[in-house]
């Protein structure tokens, strides 16, 4: 993930659960390779974009488990632009599902930035099935290695 976006990544999640799920979950992640576009800047190292899939497994907080597909896009952004070095937007879907779980993170290098320092992510989450109930929620992520990332989230409706 690191190599995404500048050593970006992309985010992750998860988080599929229906309207009768419990309301905390943890997940984890199964990245594929980043594909990288663009590069400016003085030396081209920011501005950078990229997009991953990859598959997670959420565990709810009774124990039973869903399973999915996300996939992702993210840029990282100039040294003094703000809070976050990574901006990542993904969508989750759950196995046997249509409507996604979409995904907003902000994420940070846990060191000092490159291609092998672990991501530090906060986040919302949006689901709503069939025009029906909306329910909306935070995530963190803790992208660790190129191929793996874990988190916990929270439901708040």
């Amino acid at each position: 993930m690191r190599k995404f976006v500048g050593g970006g990544l992309i985010a992750a999640a998860m988080l599929c659960a229906s309207a009768a799920s419990a309301e905390n979950f943890t997940y984890e992640i199964t990245w594929g390779d980043v594909s990288m576009v663009g590069g400016i800047g003085p030396d081209g190292t920011w501005g950078q974009g990229g997009s991953v899939e990859g598959t997670y497994v959420t565990t709810l907080a009774d124990g039973s488990t869903v399973n999915g597909d996300v996939r992702c896009v993210g840029m990282d952004q100039p040294p003094s632009a703000g809070v976050f070095s990574l901006t990542l937007a993904c969508d989750a879907v759950r196995e046997g599902a249509t409507e996604a779980t979409t995904i907003a993170y902000g994420c940070n290098y846990l060191g000092e930035p490159g291609p092998d320092t672990a991501l530090g992510c906060v986040g919302g989450i949006r689901y709503q099935q069939d025009m029906g109930a909306l329910r909306i929620g935070s995530v963190t992520m803790h992208w660790n290695t190129d191929t793996t990332a874990h988190g916990t989230g929270q439901w708040y409706e």
